[in-house]
């Protein structure tokens, strides 16, 4: 029997959505307080997996690229468990673990997606062991090379108390942002999350609370004012994504 084809965020975006909203005002606090450090190239991470940051992740560039109009590229380097590829409606490879590996160029490995001011770098294929496929000099080149050719840098990376390649990463990232899901993350486990980031504390932009849709009040639901129906006569059904296509950087890296 066939695997069921998983939907992608641009099929099911609503960006009249209340998480769409709180995306909005987080990007907008990032822009404003990081504008005179000049911040750029954003990691995500959490402690554990399953705690929204690969989603989190995609919707930060969404939304970067959508309503702010920033040309935004999002990286997918969490080598253990990417769903990138599936979030956006791209293919696994090439991408991020083999530019690693210089096995292919940069043009090679960034897509274009449906939105015009986003592009993406998908995880690539399988190489070895995950332990073996992250190389810290050539992240370190791959992110100063495409700094210039983008106004903002979403990477999504794996959770940093299981491994060790997300603080590698942390080093040449201008800010990072932590996801934590409300009423799932241990206390134990965000201790020992803080402990961890300690030596990177001065790059942490901001923590992220997933799955918190029970604390917000009834009325947070743009539903109570009649909004989605106007934001469905306003956009209409969501449309499947175009054909992906690999895309140059501006600059001619290589």
């Amino acid at each position: 029997m066939a695997r069921p084809v998983r939907p992608n965020l641009f099929q099911s975006l609503n960006l009249d959505a209340p998480h769409i909203t709180e995306v909005r005002r987080l990007l907008q606090a990032l822009l404003r307080n990081d504008r005179e450090a000049a911040r750029r190239i954003y990691m995500v991470t959490s402690a554990r997996r399953g705690e929204g940051k690969s989603t989190t992740c995609a919707l930060l560039a969404i939304v970067a690229a959508k309503l702010f109009h920033k040309r935004t590229l999002v990286i997918d380097a969490d080598v253990r468990a990417a769903t990138m590829h599936h979030l956006l409606g791209i293919s696994r490879g090439p991408g991020f673990s083999e530019v690693l590996q210089g096995r292919v160029t940069l043009d090679a490995a960034i897509r274009a997606t449906p939105l015009t001011q986003l592009f993406a770098m998908p995880i690539g294929a399988p190489i070895g062991r995950a332990s073996e496929a992250y190389d810290d000099d050539a992240c370190q080149a791959l992110l100063q090379k495409i700094r210039s050719d983008f106004e903002l840098i979403f990477i999504d990376a794996a959770p940093v108390v299981p491994v060790v390649e997300p603080m590698m990463i942390a080093e040449h990232v201008d800010g990072i942002l932590v996801v934590a899901m409300v009423g799932r993350t241990p206390l134990t486990l965000i201790r020992r999350m803080k402990q961890i980031i300690e030596p990177a504390a001065s790059k942490i932009s901001g923590i992220i609370l997933s799955n918190a849709v029970d604390g917000l009040p009834y009325y947070y639901d743009y539903r109570y004012y009649g909004y989605e129906r106007a934001a469905a006569r306003r956009t209409g059904p969501a449309s499947a994504p175009r054909e992906e296509k690999r895309v140059q950087p501006k600059s001619s890296a290589a």
